[in-house]
């Protein structure tokens, strides 16, 4: 992935998990820690390139997208920024 494909699933991770925390419980607690560990990896991943990435599962893919669809579709915006944006930017 390049850096901003990265940078734009990192944000994709974080409105969904947003969005489930203001809006709609849809991810369990342990499928929100499997999303975060993944957005955590992409960030290691800028920092270095060698890592592999952690996807979550097929079924957590599948509930992202819904979730992704519903905040396009209600025009939702976090209350809270994403706080690791950042230091995102100043690792670039």
């Amino acid at each position: 992935m390049s850096k901003n494909q990265i940078e734009t699933r990192i944000a994709q991770l974080y409105l969904a998990l947003q969005y489930c925390s203001e809006r709609s419980k849809t991810f369990t607690a342990g499928e929100r820690i499997c999303i975060n560990q993944e957005r955590f990896q992409w960030m290691h991943i800028l920092d270095n390139e060698t890592a592999s990435p952690r996807p979550v599962s097929q079924s957590i893919e599948n509930k992202l997208k819904e979730v992704s669809k519903l905040a396009v579709l209600h025009n939702f915006k976090p209350y809270y920024s994403d706080p690791f944006k950042d230091e995102i930017l100043l690792l670039n």
